[in-house]
């Protein structure tokens, strides 16, 4: 509403108000409740006057006609009364009844109008009884002996009878007034879900007037807050700060410690989030300010800290400092986040607090900081992995066994591992342990993961970690495992067969992930022990509702949202749905987003044109070890950059004129392409798996890049012929 309005409208209620109690007390007769029956009105009171002159006319005539003829008249034409005016129509159906009811005449006011007055005859003849008849005559007309019986009230009395209603009716407006114009209650009442954003300050103030009120509980109850979290809001002022900054702590579950050192008034402590947290946040400090501390030399102390890449928060500031506090922490080129008033409220009260904090993380500091997305390694968070649910259950839900996890790198492999690792957790007969090989000395890092001498064998070395495990079964995944398969090959697999054999004992089974070397060995070489050691899974892309997923929802938990859902679809399509692509892709939307909550068009545009997307793709043009092999991936890729796709016979064709090359050869670098993810196999033919890929050629460098592989293939073949 406009505030005009609104002025207007509460001066208009005033005014009404204080005009109908004014007359009430002061001048009745002009109150529009009191004056039609507390009121006696002048013009009325005459016109009465002259009508109980009638009455006495009437009467007079009735004693003689009744002393003279012993009997009541029949009617009145017999008595040949003289009147004049004739306020009153008489009537005598009734014996010794005398009913005089008012005229309905224009001079008398309409409460009087058809009103009437019973007199009943006396036994002596003198004395007449005078009653209110049906409708009555309003008391203030009739004379003072004319009461039914009874009846002692007076319109004095009915006068400050009105009064008291009026008194309570006024105390009862002033309550009402209260709960709705209470600055502190209204709000509340209103909209109770904002007793969670009250200022932390006013929480006692408002309790008391909640618990006079008696509206405490179900205040509290439409507000979503239980008595437990209302009780430490009110009493968290009183606490030591050791006490608070834990309980601040507890609330968005973090470990807290005192942290020394800080040339800062008040006391500053280190928070350590869990796994859990859904941004890349692991740490922050917390500085609780003292109590009516300045806000401005809260600032020049805020300025000499050197707090390094640690965000800083800032809580416990007054209502008079947090101004100049914001002002500093506004500014998202410095990594300080204010906690006021009202948000530290909520994050006692509110059932989620961690959503709270994180939002005012991203209001306060560069979005890219404290990014939700993971775009190098492995997903270790559970909030940041999306998909997979298919490859997943075929390990997860099943009895233990070998598995062969093969793909191209940034894929997913890692990912998915320590998903198995986080489901496999808890499992009350089977322990998983993950192992990251970065050579080929498989045995020296289990050894090293057991504690036992880098020497020891894979039987020692599997009873040990049974034992560490207490009894349980063992699955263990190995990562990065092709620099081991490429140097057991050479030693004709020997400890490949030694896994083999143990994982039959059923005492210890492997989930090994890998590339080309790992492929190619369990499903190229036939003679490979690794052939039927397990199945095999692919890793591609990922599920395309599990793509929009990870675009939206991990932006969600900022507050940030797409502005168009059909961008979201533009990037799931780009991406080839390849998932550290759409991690990426929207990180980089989150670069240029520090000044709003919404991804425009012209972000997503930025972001597919970016350099971190160019660094994702490359790397592509040596896949495999074998110089001939590699020259081969790179001649197909831009075979497809050049003609948007290609075929076996299409390379066959155009490598003919250059080189004998075997088409099992091309076969094999199509293998490794599509494992790669860099080609999807449709209609036939093989396009890129990635729209993005298209991207790091231009038109016209095509066909030189083209051109110049197939003249060193030439060369090569060249050079080999005797």
């Amino acid at each position: 509403m406009n505030p005009r309005l609104r002025y207007a409208l509460r001066l208009a209620v005033i005014v009404a108000a204080t005009l109908f109690f004014g007359t009430a007390l002061i001048a009745p007769q002009w109150n529009p409740l009191l004056a039609g029956w507390v009121v006696t009105r002048p013009q009325t009171a005459a016109w009465m006057a002259q009508g109980w002159s009638e009455v006495n006319v009437v009467r007079l005539h009735i004693n003689d006609y009744v002393l003279d003829k012993e009997e009541w008249p029949a009617s009145l034409d017999v008595l040949q009364v003289p009147l004049q005016g004739q306020v009153f129509e008489f009537s005598v159906a009734q014996p010794y009844v005398l009913v005089a009811t008012v005229r309905d005449d224009p001079r008398v006011e309409r409460a009087v109008r058809g009103r009437r007055v019973t007199f009943r005859y006396g036994q002596n003849g003198l004395q007449w009884q005078c009653s209110p008849g049906d409708p009555p005559l309003p008391s203030r007309y009739l004379p003072m002996n004319c009461r039914s019986d009874g009846d002692n009230s007076t319109d004095l009395t009915r006068w400050l009878l009105s009064l008291i209603v009026m008194g309570v009716l006024v105390l009862l407006a002033a309550g009402l007034l209260l709960v709705w114009r209470h600055p502190l209650l209204a709000p509340v009442q209103r909209d109770p879900a904002r007793l969670r954003r009250m200022p932390l300050h006013l929480l006692p103030r408002l309790d008391a007037a909640l618990g006079w009120l008696r509206r405490r509980r179900d205040t509290l109850a439409a507000a979503g807050v239980s008595a437990a979290d209302w009780k430490q809001a009110l009493g968290y002022a009183a606490l030591p700060e050791d006490r608070r900054a834990d309980l601040l702590a507890l609330r968005v579950a973090a470990r807290s410690s005192p942290s020394s050192g800080w040339n800062l008034p008040g006391k500053v402590y280190e928070w350590t989030f869990s796994g859990d947290m859904p941004v890349s946040l692991e740490r922050c400090l917390l500085w609780l300010v003292p109590a009516q501390a300045d806000g401005e030399q809260l600032v020049r102390h805020l300025r000499q800290a050197q707090t390094g890449l640690d965000v800083l928060l800032i809580a416990g500031a007054d209502a008079a400092a947090e101004p100049a506090l914001r002002r500093l922490c506004i500014d998202r080129g410095n990594l300080y986040v204010c906690l006021d008033q009202e948000t530290l409220t909520g994050l006692l009260l509110q059932r989620e607090p961690l959503g709270l904090l994180l939002a005012q993380l991203a209001r306060q500091l560069r979005l890219s900081r404290i990014s939700p997305y993971q775009t190098r390694g492995g997903v270790a968070r559970a909030s940041g992995f999306f998909g997979r649910e298919s490859l997943l259950a075929r390990v997860v839900q099943r009895e233990p066994s070998n598995y062969l996890l093969v793909g191209g790198r940034q894929l997913g492999k890692t990912s998915l591992m320590k998903a198995i690792e986080r489901r496999l957790r808890d499992h009350p007969r089977l322990a998983c342990i993950y192992v990251v090989l970065r050579d080929h000395r498989l045995l020296p890092r289990l050894a090293a993961q057991s504690g036992l001498p880098l020497d020891s064998d894979l039987s020692t070395i599997v009873a040990e970690l049974v034992r560490q495990q207490g009894g349980k079964r063992l699955l263990l995944l190995i990562d990065e495992a092709d620099p081991f398969f490429r140097a057991d090959a050479a030693r004709d697999y020997a400890e490949l067969s030694a896994l083999r054999a143990l994982s039959e004992e059923g005492h210890c089974h492997f989930l090994l992930a890998g590339f080309w070397d790992l492929y190619a060995a369990a499903a190229l070489d036939y003679q490979s022990p690794l052939r039927n050691f397990g199945e095999v899974i692919s890793v591609g892309g990922l599920e395309e509702e599990a793509c929009r997923e990870l675009a939206t929802v991990p932006l969600g938990v900022l507050n940030l949202r797409f502005a168009d859902p059909a961008l979201v679809g533009r990037i799931v399509e780009q991406s080839g749905r390849r998932a550290n692509l759409v991690a990426i892709l929207c990180q980089e939307c989150l670069e240029g987003l520090d000044g709003g909550g919404v991804i425009e068009a012209a972000d997503v545009e930025q972001a597919l044109r970016s350099q971190a997307v160019l660094d994702a793709l490359a790397g592509w043009g040596r896949l495999s070890h074998d110089d001939l092999a590699s020259r081969l991936d790179r001649i197909a890729v831009y075979r497809v950059a050049a003609r948007g796709a290609t075929s076996l016979a299409d390379m066959v064709e155009l490598l003919r004129p250059h080189a004998a090359i075997e088409v099992e050869a091309i076969r094999r670098a199509f293998s490794r392409l599509q494992l790669a993810y860099v080609f999807a196999r449709r209609a036939e033919q093989l396009h890129f798996a990635v729209p993005l890929f298209a991207r790091q050629f231009e038109a016209a460098e095509v066909p030189v890049l083209l051109a110049e592989e197939l003249a060193a293939l030439g060369a090569a073949a060249a050079s080999k012929k005797p």
